[in-house]
């Protein structure tokens, strides 16, 4: 088998979509010396590779970029008819349904069309997307022989699991799940990401590499569910949340609880309705969505907490993206731009900043203006919301931020020399509902 592959295999690869997963994959494949065809429907992505820059904040990638870029790296709107591909890597997102919990397999279908007129059943179709188990069985190779016109296509599902602001370095050094649909898929899947990376791990089937995925999402949610559950509990019987939980863990190996804070992100905030999709009802359905309710409460109860501390209506939100460590431009599936929608619609004026994240894509959220540094952003603001824990709040002083008299929420507690501020552990003792 392997000799059959290695015979057939010549090291060009298609890439579908250069989104985050996309992007950094295929630039991280070009550095370990693959010929790699990138396609991408948005041309502001296209015109920024044009100039060496990726669309979003991640170190590293702009150098590898240049590098490759027009040498062993290519990207346009379509796949080159005169190429001969060995694989195509689908990466595309799976958002949910607008106004459901159901995840939406459009944008899948439409990757996996996009590769028709270079596709002929021989190559192997690695899908890097999130999706529900089963998906790949049952929709993504029904899709392709249907396509193809031959029923026996070489499919692989090997999940994408890199952090955000350290994708580069992930890529070559985490092990990356494989599987197949048969042996062959496997075999080729496994010498794909041998060279990216320094292990890969083999799934039984294709089921279980979506499922790994999954659970390694909603893990995340789930721990930190904990972590919020017990701050706004704490809260109920006047106690600060962030203390009891910090002295419960204090040099106690049995308790790792999580400090409490906003978790969301473009996997985390969908990823467990992904995996309750269908699954059957049960108690661990229960329990998986219980999680996700609990940590997108948080964002309400920041939004009450405004309602009744802050007597003004013009609100400094700083933290716009969905994490500040590592750091991050991605404004997707971020809290603080859903708090700052529930704002908006309380009638609230916006002022918006963060460190990373680009100042024309914050205005065209329609929210309310950006501004590039925090000094311009709190100039007649009643309230100060910090929403993410980018390592530059560490070092601000009231003095910074121009305004004497503002209202401070410090929601990961980051604002060390700020006196007086409010957090997530005692946000709801002075308000006139708890929770």
């Amino acid at each position: 088998m392997a000799d059959t592959i290695n015979s057939q295999f010549s090291s060009c690869i298609g890439v579908v979509g250069l989104g985050f997963v996309g992007l950094t994959l295929a630039i991280a494949a070009a550095d370990s010396g693959y010929t790699v065809y990138g396609t991408e429907v948005n041309p502001k992505i296209l015109a920024l590779l044009k100039e060496n820059h990726a669309h979003f904040h991640e170190t590293g990638l702009d150098a590898l970029i240049q590098k490759h870029n027009g040498k062993n790296f290519f990207s346009s709107e379509k796949f080159p008819s005169d190429e001969k591909f060995d694989a195509f890597i689908i990466t595309v997102g799976t958002p949910l349904l607008t106004g459901t919990y159901e995840p939406n397999f459009g944008y899948i279908r439409q990757a996996v069309q996009s590769i028709r007129e270079v596709y002929d059943g021989s190559q192997l179709v690695i899908l890097r997307s999130t999706v529900s188990v089963s998906t790949t069985r049952n929709v993504i190779i029904p899709f392709l022989q249907s396509m193809c016109g031959k029923p026996d296509v070489l499919v692989s599902m090997c999940p994408e699991r890199t952090v955000e602001g350290r994708a580069i370095e992930e890529l070559t050094h985490l092990p990356q799940i494989i599987s197949g649909n048969n042996e062959k898929a496997l075999a080729f899947a496994e010498k794909i990401f041998t060279r990216i990376t320094t292990s890969v791990l083999r799934a039984k089937s294709l089921e279980e590499a979506e499922l790994a995925k999954l659970f390694c999402n909603t893990y995340r949610d789930i721990y930190f569910a904990v972590g919020n559950a017990f701050c706004l509990s704490a809260q109920t019987f006047g106690i600060d949340g962030i203390d009891v939980i910090r002295l419960a863990n204090e040099g106690y190996s049995r308790a790792d609880i999580a400090v409490p804070g906003f978790v969301a992100g473009p996997c985390l905030e969908k990823d467990a309705y992904i995996l309750a999709h269908n699954m059957k009802e049960c108690p661990a359905k229960d329990f998986i969505l219980s999680g996700r309710k609990i940590n997108s409460s948080l964002e309400d109860a920041v939004c009450d907490w405004v309602r009744n501390n802050v007597k003004g209506k013009t609100i400094a939100l700083s933290g716009m993206a969905f994490k500040g460590r590592p750091e991050t431009s991605d404004l997707r599936g971020s809290p603080s731009v859903n708090i700052a929608r529930k704002l908006y619609a309380m009638g609230c004026e916006l002022r918006l900043h963060d460190f990373a994240a680009y100042i024309d894509e914050m205005d065209a959220l329609g929210l309310g203006r950006a501004f590039e540094t925090i000094h311009e952003t709190c100039e007649g603001a009643d309230a100060l919301l910090i929403l993410n824990n980018h390592e530059k709040y560490l070092g601000l002083t009231r003095e910074d931020l121009g305004n004497e008299n503002i209202t401070v929420l410090d929601s990961w507690q980051v604002c060390k020399k700020i006196k007086g501020t409010h957090t997530l552990g005692n946000m709801l003792l002075n308000t006139k509902e708890a929770c």
